[in-house]
């Protein structure tokens, strides 16, 4: 089995890659740059000063990157990732990097040769995280069927699928094997009683927390690993009654975890940096029922094969009231921690991808449940259609979320159920994004706006397409988009408008519109563009006008924006805000409100 395993992974990694095609060269990518960005930094510029990578990943992306990874310092540019995901891919990398070299491949760390060791590196960590589950299920004495039933839904019926082989570059599949380890090596701890395996859990627990420090988190699912109340207790009194063998396991998970604050060190002159700046925990207000059952990224929507941890906590219950009360307390705390991050949804993702991690715990009373059901003909027939319908439903969206068809952080249960199970290219990119999140108020107080009400001449706007018309939504007149017509009035800020600013800014827009032909502003774009002194775009940022297709008509309604942009500093010479009508639709536009803030540090 355990060939079965990794040949099965390998094979999907060839058939995919040759399925994405060009795709493959996009690989490193989002988040995923980010903690990749270590490996440039480091062995391509020898430097620990990420400015280079920044200036060359700029190079790479669209003019609206923004590198939300990276924070300037006194002391250069920093990285807010830990360094663990990109020590796991660096055998990889510099196995690229010799290709790159014998083969005269410019070894830049972004050739498609070093796409694709990344893209090997996720492949060979997801075969290390199910071959040690398979070794746990041996413990827990599953049988073979059982095995492979879970392995198999657990790949191709979760988003643990999209992030192995479709976003490998995130940092998801590697801790969902670091984390599948560290529990093999725990319960061979709890069963065996074996130091050597203690030594193995810290070291493992070392990398876990460099790659994702709240991963510390799976600490908290040990009791339920232990299995009974009287191991645990003894294994618990086994570790304590040795200072020295506690002492050494300390040691051993910080000589792994020190490694990000000796970087630090060498970086910054400090041990102990925040990174994750801009950003937090916001206890008192966990997004709960949002981050478990909204169409957004609810964990249950998007993976509905966790929707048999309800059930299975009964069949803990029935079995062993001690697993059923380290298995909830576990899984509660997770989901409190994690929802309580200022951006629950953590940005563009498939799904809860949060949650990837901990799938090495949280199938294991699946496991159990399946291995209680499949005990009857019509308890397998049912739990057997289940399992096929959470894998048909999970590829088909894995899909959708790779070509565009789900938004990256937009959705909604009108825009769920309007492309559910839709596949057409017809149906990409059709939908508008939502106010992008930011942690904490902006500054109020330092605030600017600029409010086109269309009733004549307005400070700081041209007047192109402003009509008299019965119909506005306020005033007398309104600006009508055509044929003819395809820029809506435009905010100009330049000179004495546009003053400098040392930190990001928060654009808020909010605009009422009017269409007069179905469909009329469904390729409408919001235009927010920056250009330099020598009149170049640096930043050109746009967002769908509307949120949804649909065949209203005649009927006034509001559209919202929000999203944030480099200050502007003395570079900048002028800023323009607009909607174009790219489709060339017959519609009216209103009340064109704008207002930019300071983001609060």
């Amino acid at each position: 089995m355990r060939t079965f395993i990794a040949a099965g992974v390998i094979i999907l990694f060839i058939f995919i890659q040759l399925w994405r095609g060009g795709e493959a060269r996009r690989t490193i990518d989002g988040d995923g740059s980010g903690y990749y960005a270590y490996l440039t930094a480091v062995l391509i510029h020898q430097t620990t000063d990420f400015t280079v990578v920044y200036k060359v990943e700029k190079e790479r992306r669209g003019l609206d990157y923004m590198a939300h990874y990276f924070h300037k310092t006194e002391k250069g540019m920093i990285n807010k990732y830990y360094l663990g995901t990109a020590l796991l891919m660096l055998p990889f990398f510099l196995l690229a990097w010799l290709y790159s070299v014998i083969t005269g491949m410019p070894a830049d760390g972004y050739n498609i040769l070093f796409q694709y060791s990344v893209s090997l590196a996720a492949a060979v960590y997801l075969a290390v995280g199910l071959l040690a589950l398979k070794r746990i299920f041996d413990l827990k004495g599953f049988s073979k069927p059982i095995q492979v039933a879970v392995l198999i839904v657990l790949l191709f019926g979760t988003n643990l699928f999209y992030y192995a082989f479709l976003h490998p570059s995130h940092s998801h599949v590697y801790s969902f094997a670091a984390i599948a380890v560290f529990l093999l090596f725990t319960s061979l701890f709890f069963r065996t009683g074996g130091n050597k395996y203690l030594m193995l859990s810290a070291m493992m627990l070392g990398v876990i927390v460099l790659i994702r420090p709240t991963n510390i988190l799976i600490l908290l699912s040990i009791p339920f690993i232990a299995s009974d109340s009287e191991v645990f207790k003894q294994r618990i009194k086994q570790l304590l009654q040795s200072k020295v063998l506690l002492l050494f396991i300390i040691l051993v998970f910080l000589s792994v975890f020190m490694l990000q604050p000796v970087f630090n060190l060498i970086q910054s002159g400090e041990i102990t940096l925040w990174s994750y700046r801009n950003e937090g925990f916001i206890f008192q207000k966990p997004a709960l029922l949002s981050f478990l059952f909204s169409y957004r990224k609810g964990f249950f929507v998007y993976t509905p094969l966790m929707l048999l941890i309800v059930p299975a906590m009964v069949t803990l219950w029935q079995r062993s009231l001690y697993q059923f009360i380290t298995f909830i307390s576990y899984f509660l705390s997770l989901v409190f921690m994690l929802s309580s991050w200022w951006n629950w949804f953590f940005g563009d993702s498939y799904g809860m991808r949060a949650m990837i991690d901990h799938y090495p715990v949280l199938v294991l009373p699946i496991a159990e449940l399946i291995r209680q059901l499949s005990g009857r003909k019509v308890t397998t027939a049912i739990i057997s259609l289940f399992l096929g319908g959470v894998i048909i439903l999970n590829l088909v969206q894995t899909y959708q979320y790779y070509a565009g068809i789900l938004h990256p952080d937009s959705m909604s249960k009108e825009k769920y159920w309007f492309v559910f199970f839709k596949t057409s290219d017809e149906y990409r990119h059709v939908f508008g994004s939502y106010p992008e999140a930011v942690f904490g108020p902006v500054k109020e107080e330092s605030s600017r706006t600029f409010l086109n009400e269309m009733e004549g001449q307005s400070a700081y706007w041209t007047s192109n397409g402003v009509v008299k018309s019965p119909m506005a939504y306020s005033g007398s007149y309104v600006a009508e988009l055509n044929q003819s017509n395809i820029y809506s009035p435009t905010l100009v800020l330049t000179g004495e408008s546009l003053v400098p600013k040392n930190e990001e800014l928060y654009v808020s827009i909010s605009l009422m519109y009017k269409e007069l032909s179905v469909q009329a502003s469904a390729e409408a774009l919001l235009v927010y563009a920056a250009s330099d002194l020598q009149n170049d775009l640096v930043f050109y940022k746009t967002f769908k006008m509307k949120q949804v297709p649909d065949a209203v008509t005649n009927q006034w309604r509001n559209a919202i924006f929000g999203f944030k942009v480099p200050a502007w500093d003395k570079e900048i010479r002028q800023v323009k805000v607009y909607i174009w009508n790219r489709q060339q639709g017959l519609f009216q536009i209103d009340d064109f409100d704008v207002n930019i803030y300071p983001v609060k540090r």
